[in-house]
């Protein structure tokens, strides 16, 4: 099998590394054998073990999830990653995710044979860095989606799952972070604008106290998602109370869609609206832009909060999702019922 010497990558190796991906692309069936040839292309950046290559800007991708590394595949060849002329990593990146067809296999290949590598152990590189500062930051703005013992969250959605952080090399995690907080990364589709938030307040002292702390967390098991949270109570809401039109029915649904897949409102202001360091409560009787009335509430979830007067976390309109309006008040009804 042919693998490239690390150094400097030119156009010349480039091309040669396409060629190499053409050829593979057309000789066998979709598989993990498939992607072992595809992967002669992805190895000179990432490493012949997936562990990645920091004189080169390349993460480690071994010990990633298959739907993880899938999306992100997609991402870069939709242009929604490796788009901003600061990220010279996502651009080399860009061109060769194009090389790879989806309907001949070729993804799901690559990405077969990747998670079948075995896991690396990265080790702490990064200088500097306080990891007892940086798990206070860690479970204020990370382990909402993360999870807390940084293993990654499923929801069953790839474009709203959290990947797993255990895998990653430390230089890594500081790179994403200040691309995120600088918007040289994740604008243009509903993960990345979820990341962004809780980075654009980073300082990079901020950032390398949350990397340190990453580094320390338990490293295996690291391919197994974190348990899913306990069932919601049920919407406990007197209907005296409720607007003209608004059900417990409708709260109920709310409450579903606040606290899942469909609306993320969670991923801000916690579960049940208990608010966080991204987002504030919803749970008391305080407002910071509306006057807590049901159609203001109805409102401000249609019409999203730009710019936040106390907290980082910027609102997109129905919460970057494609909520009907029918959802949207539905979000609504819950959100009145909890301060009540």
């Amino acid at each position: 099998m042919t693998r490239f010497p690390t150094g400097r990558f030119n156009n010349a190796r480039r091309a040669a590394v396409l060629a190499v991906l053409a050829g593979a692309c057309g000789g066998s069936e979709p598989g993990v054998a498939r992607g072992e040839l595809i992967f002669d292309a992805c190895s000179p950046c990432h490493g012949d073990d997936g562990a990645g290559k920091r004189e080169l800007g390349a993460p480690a991708i071994a010990g990633g999830s298959g739907w993880y590394l899938t999306a992100q595949l997609l991402k870069f060849q939709s242009g929604a990653r490796g788009y901003h002329h600061a990220d010279a990593e996502g651009l080399r990146m860009r061109p060769m995710s194009r090389a790879l067809f989806a309907d001949k296999g070729d993804i799901e290949s690559v990405v077969e044979y990747v998670v079948s590598l075995p896991i690396p152990d990265p080790p702490a590189t990064a200088q500097g860095g306080n990891a007892q500062a940086g798990e206070a930051e860690y479970v204020q703005l990370c382990a909402n989606c993360h999870g807390r013992d940084g293993r990654g969250v499923d929801l069953g959605v790839p474009e709203l799952n959290a990947p797993s952080l255990l895998h990653l090399n430390d230089w890594y995690v500081e790179s994403s972070l200040r691309k995120y907080r600088d918007g040289v990364r994740g604008v243009g589709d509903a993960a990345g604008a979820t990341m962004r938030a809780p980075a654009s307040g980073l300082t990079d002292e901020r950032i390398r106290d949350v990397t340190a702390y990453v580094m320390t967390m338990q490293r295996l098991p690291r391919k197994i998602a974190a348990p899913p949270p306990p069932p919601l109570p049920p919407v406990d809401a007197d209907p005296a109370i409720l607007p003209e039109g608004v059900t417990v029915a409708m709260a109920q649904e709310g409450q579903e869609i606040f606290n899942g897949t469909r609306g993320i409102c969670f991923t801000c202001h916690v579960r049940e609206g208990r608010g966080g360091a991204l987002a504030p409560s919803l749970a008391d009787d305080e407002w910071l832009n509306i006057d807590g009335g049901y159609e203001s509430i109805v409102s401000i979830v249609m019409t999203g909060v730009p710019e936040p007067v106390e907290y980082p976390g910027t609102m997109q309109p129905r919460a970057g999702m494609p909520l009907t309006d029918d959802e949207v008040r539905a979000v609504a009804a819950y959100v009145f019922t909890l301060s009540r």
